[in-house]
């Protein structure tokens, strides 16, 4: 055989593994490809994202409706409240509602004040500063005391969700107890705490709330019980689950119940919300089931140089209520052998 032949035929071969080997890099790619958006991204034949969450795959449920709701401790009307950053109006309620228009139930999800949160921080011109790691009731003490102050709340609570949309706010200062409770004639509530002075308020009694007292039960903190803010959340979550069947109760027998509570809350409200949203809101949690949601695992610490109480949420436990809340799991991938 001459060198010529020899050489072709070389060639040949050399093509021949380079061909092989460059399939087999692009098999590979595939592969991973397939593996990476089997677990994170798009499934064949499906159209929907998969994600992994708390170590299942699932699928983002539709139709899911969340909204915001703070408890704003500020003096004086809302929004006649001049809010300078690192002033003292924080949210110290923060309560998110998640109704499940497919499913046709609705879960009510407190968040602690103190929860650790990551947050972007804007001057007075909106133009983002830095970011910055603090209590989540201190974020709407960043903003202006109306929607920015919401809004800067609204995308704590989101980041802490890990990035779930927020459709509605309502921020409520605490002076506006008195006038919520006189709305619905009062509730009953059982009392855990002794209180001071003249209030009525006895631990192991059950109280029909007057409209002061409702304010000391909902607000007191430093002459109750252990004075902690743990507490007094613990107290306005008691309150809260007294009242939201009270306002269900008074809508069905009242068809302009909501607006007339939406005009007498009017100056103490701040929200992006319309009267038609908060009746379709009262009709889901009249008529649709209430899920139960676990508690958030967390760890509470006092930090040294602030002497502020800081919450961790653990991560897992955290990642469960995600999973429960908005999204549902892979019940079987789909069968692509039939496509072939």
């Amino acid at each position: 055989m001459n060198d010529r032949n020899r050489k072709a035929k070389l060639n040949k071969k050399s093509m021949v593994m380079i061909g092989a080997a460059f399939l087999i890099v692009l098999a590979v790619a595939a592969l991973m490809y397939y593996m990476d958006h089997r677990s994170t991204g798009t499934s064949e034949g499906s159209g929907k994202k998969v994600y992994t969450i708390d170590g299942e795959e699932c699928y983002k449920k539709q139709n899911i409706e969340t909204y915001l709701f703070l408890g704003v401790d500020a003096a004086g009307d809302s929004k006649n409240t001049k809010q300078k950053k690192n002033q003292s109006v924080q949210c110290d309620s923060v309560i998110l509602l998640v109704i499940d228009r497919v499913n046709k139930n609705f879960a009510i999800l407190p968040l602690d004040r103190d929860a650790m949160v990551s947050l972007e921080i804007p001057d007075e011109d909106g133009n983002i500063l830095g970011e910055n790691t603090m209590q989540l009731a201190l974020a709407y003490a960043y903003g202006d005391g109306k929607e920015q102050s919401c809004e800067l709340a609204e995308d704590a609570v989101s980041g802490l969700l890990h990035d779930q949309r927020i459709d509605g706010y309502v921020s409520l200062s605490m002076d506006a107890i008195g006038t919520v409770n006189h709305l619905v004639g009062g509730v009953d509530v059982t009392v855990t705490d002794d209180f001071a002075g003249e209030s009525g308020l006895a631990s192991g009694q059950t109280v029909h709330l007057s409209d002061a007292q409702a304010e000391t039960f909902v607000r007191g903190r430093k002459s109750v019980g252990d004075g902690t803010n743990e507490n007094r959340m613990n107290r306005q979550q008691t309150y809260i689950e007294a009242l939201y069947p009270a306002v269900i109760d008074h809508a069905k027998q009242d068809n302009n119940f909501v607006s007339n509570a939406r005009k007498k809350l009017d100056k103490y409200m701040v929200t992006n919300m319309t009267d038609s949203d908060f009746s379709k809101i009262i009709e889901a949690l009249s008529s649709d089931k209430r899920i139960n949601v676990s508690d958030i695992k967390y760890s509470r610490t006092i930090n040294k140089d602030t002497g502020y109480a800081e919450v961790e949420y653990d991560e897992g436990s955290l990642e469960s209520v995600i999973k429960k809340l908005f999204y549902e799991p892979v019940e079987e991938w789909p069968d692509d052998s039939d496509e072939e």
